[in-house]
């Protein structure tokens, strides 16, 4: 067994994660010898097949790609760092004679022209502080030798009773699946860096992170840090084990990272009709989960003893009521298509140019026409799956122009056309409804093209009724502007290029079954 240490706030490096060691010191050896250290790094795996932790089950697994340093027992020294390999083996040169800790950290670093990542897991309640497994102090001798070790789950039968040093591992190698398929397809890809913070005090409450209160499982990209939050409160909510739950939000990193994501974010369920952008992010999510991990469901253990939680089957889509709306129906077809034709059509297609730069905000209708220029021989695989779930597969059409699914919401609010067409210079029209629910639900926005004649400055107008309080966000290939002041009539001057962009209104109220703004562009 190995103890659970934290590493201060600023041990997030060490040594690169090439397999070779570097003897950094020969401390405590005169003779400049030294000897092989060897050994295996593993972590307790509690499995979730079916929703609930299965702690009868676990297995031990390797800890895979982590960083290991040999530590001077008398001195923060470093004597020499290398990384584990996908068996969880690690073998460096270290001084003979030298007493020595071996510590292994929550961490996957790899620098250079072969793929690059800086990945930590991290204690977001001990001010950002590293988490790592350490040896007792040893002395090496005068031969190889071999240390093992192994992060016990400290699970009690009941409860937790010791120190859950296998969490952070677990976390890890999630995220080491994740990274290894992206690799699979794209082996010389730049990862930015990635936090994760995780702690036995992260409860599903809103508040101070540094508290623990981090709401949710979550992917956070504020001010160009990349990080993901994890559950990790016993009896409560705890995601470590959850791998399709850090996937998912592993997910929303490769988007941010490599791709496009214009969700607006907010609640949501399998049950309801969704956004465009938020049913394909998090349609997208979910089968993310099941391409990087290999299984076609998707698992998250809640509740007392962690016993009970969710078990979506990933292949079934959505019903009744199919769509481009539905994130259930989204990550059906992105998951068969995977099953059908492999992952690098799929990753082509969220990395180029045309999707992550067209004019249409991230949904199934751009993904199909990106998809039909990446892989165009695998079109006709990705029309079956659309059309299984009542979606237009209208080829080389990111607007959805001949889409006749809308979703049930009817009236001036239709979610039909999924963009309507606004002037510049005059006024329309345009509603919103809370038909399907509120703050991010199917006709809780509407989508308006224009084209402007000149690059300049333009005035964006959008006046509502009493009650409520319209909103907007400007596209011209991503997002280029927002106006959320809290006023009946939203105005903004947003400087745009010559020809078109996408003005997205909502009513941050949601007061009425039909909101209709009058909207000018001058």
């Amino acid at each position: 067994m190995a103890a659970l240490t934290l590493l201060g706030a600023c041990g997030g490096g060490g040594g690169g994660g090439n397999p070779a060691a570097l003897a950094l010191s020969g401390a405590n050896n005169s003779s400049g010898a030294t000897v092989t250290l060897n050994g295996v790094a593993t972590y307790d795996s509690v499995p979730n097949a079916t929703g609930a932790l299965m702690y009868s089950a676990t297995v031990a697994k390797p800890v895979r790609g982590a960083v290991v340093e040999i530590v001077d027992a008398a001195s923060p020294a470093i004597l020499a760092t290398t990384a584990t390999d996908p068996n969880g083996a690690y073998s460096v040169s270290v001084p003979s004679g030298a007493a020595v800790i071996v510590r292994v950290k929550a961490q996957m670093l790899q620098r250079g022209s072969a793929g690059s990542w800086d990945v930590s897991v991290r204690d977001n309640t001990q001010s950002s502080a590293v988490y790592a497994m350490e040896t007792p102090a040893f002395s090496i001798g005068a031969e190889a030798g071999t240390r093992n070790l192994h992060a016990p789950s400290g699970w009690g039968g009941s409860s937790y009773t010791s120190g859950r040093t296998a969490a952070p591992f677990a976390v890890l190698d999630t995220v080491y699946a994740a990274q290894a398929k992206v690799l699979s397809v794209a082996p010389n890809m730049v990862f930015p860096a990635l936090r994760v913070f995780w702690s036995v005090n992260n409860v599903p409450a809103d508040g101070n992170p540094s508290l623990g209160q981090i709401g949710t499982t979550y992917f956070s990209d504020e001010d160009g840090a990349a990080a993901i939050y994890v559950l990790g409160k016993e009896n409560v909510d705890t995601d470590e084990y959850d791998a399709s739950v850090i996937a998912h939000e592993w997910g929303h990193y490769y988007q941010s990272s490599f791709s496009r994501d214009d969700s607006p974010g907010g609640s949501h369920s399998m049950a309801d009709s969704l956004d465009r952008r938020i049913a394909f992010s998090e349609g997208w999510g979910n089968a993310w989960s099941g391409i990087a991990l290999a299984r076609g469901n998707y698992t998250d253990a809640v509740g007392m003893g962690q016993a009970s939680g969710s078990n979506v089957d990933l292949t079934a889509g959505a019903s009744p009521n199919p769509g481009w709306y539905r994130e259930a129906s989204i990550h059906s077809i992105l998951w068969k298509l995977n099953s059908m034709v492999g992952f690098k059509p799929i990753h082509d297609t969220l990395t180029a140019v045309s999707f992550k730069s067209g004019l249409a905000v991230t949904s199934i209708h751009p993904f199909t026409a990106a998809f039909g220029s990446a892989a165009p021989a695998s079109a006709s695989a990705l029309a079956a799956l659309l059309a299984a779930q009542n979606i237009s597969a209208a080829a080389n059409d990111p607007f959805g122009t001949m889409e006749t699914n809308n979703g049930g919401i009817t009236g001036a609010a239709n979610s039909l056309p999924l963009y309507r067409t606004a002037a510049v210079g005059g006024s329309t029209s345009a509603c919103v409804t809370n038909q399907a629910g509120l703050r991010n639900k199917l006709g809780n926005y509407v989508y308006l093209r224009f084209a402007t004649p000149s690059a300049r400055n333009y005035t964006i107008t959008v006046a509502g009724p009493p009650a409520s309080d319209p909103d907007f966000v400007v596209y011209s290939g991503r997002q280029i502007a927002e106006a959320t002041a809290v006023s009946t009539t939203e105005a903004s001057s947003v400087g745009l290029p010559a020809g078109e962009s996408v003005l997205v209104i909502n009513d941050f109220n949601n007061s009425s079954a039909e909101t209709c703004f009058t909207v000018t562009i001058q």
